[in-house]
């Protein structure tokens, strides 16, 4: 049996060896990669019709909820990559502030904003909009106000406001006779009689708390003020 050995494989194999991370490297890199996995289907199996179990893991692994948080993760999936059944709930939403700063100027916010990095974010907005906008009418209208507030309260805490206003308006889709006709101005998806207004409150501070005090509409207003004027 010969003894001879290639000289060049055993170097080669020592090069490829030496080349390696260290173990410990490895070890590390693979423990990370595992707890983004991880992290990443919690996120979408507790987002959506979420089971207990996974609730659990959610609130209670450690660094979890603030990872997800942090890589703007802890969003809803399913809705947004969903396709659209032309249902109202399907359409956008948008939030709309005017604040009263100290100083007497007012800001503009928007939500969500165009240009909004990661898109993650804007999605995100995106949601929360479409949620809150959803939980509004007579349906509702024990609970329409809670969301509106907590967006309020955000920015009234974030800017020092005096007050302001907060509306959520709707964005309809064009429907077929729209698309059909022969005045451009109709198939315009961003013409404005394509645009709903569903909610919208005054925001008032009340002992250093804020406060809503919504708008009615002209058709809740109306019926309540006949009532009010019979004898």
């Amino acid at each position: 049996m010969s003894m001879y050995s290639d000289p060049s494989s055993s170097r080669t194999s020592h090069v490829d060896e030496r080349d390696y991370p260290p173990d410990w490297w490895r070890a590390v890199v693979s423990f990370l990669i595992f707890v983004h996995l991880f992290a990443l289907a919690v996120a979408v199996l507790s987002n959506w019709n979420p089971s207990t179990l996974s609730i659990r893991l959610r609130q209670n692994v450690p660094l979890v909820k603030p990872y997800l948080q942090a890589l703007a993760m802890d969003q809803a999936y399913l809705p947004l990559y969903g396709l659209t059944f032309a249902m109202e709930e399907d359409t956008d939403m948008a939030v709309d502030l005017e604040l009263q700063l100290p100083d007497g100027t007012q800001r503009q916010i928007t939500l969500p904003s165009n240009g909004l990095w990661p898109r993650e974010r804007w999605r995100r907005d995106a949601r929360l909009a479409e949620t809150a906008g959803d939980l509004t009418g007579e349906r509702f209208k024990n609970i329409e106000s809670l969301l509106p507030q907590a967006i309020a309260a955000h920015y009234v805490a974030k800017y020092g406001t005096k007050g302001g206003t907060i509306r959520f308006t709707r964005h309809k889709l064009l429907s077929l006779e729209a698309l059909g006709s022969s005045d451009p101005a109709l198939r315009d998806p961003y013409n404005p009689i394509f645009y709903t207004r569903v909610y919208e409150a005054r925001i008032i501070l009340v002992g250093g708390s804020v406060q809503l005090l919504k708008k009615e509409a002209a058709a809740e207003v109306a019926p309540a003020a006949a009532e009010k004027g019979k004898p």
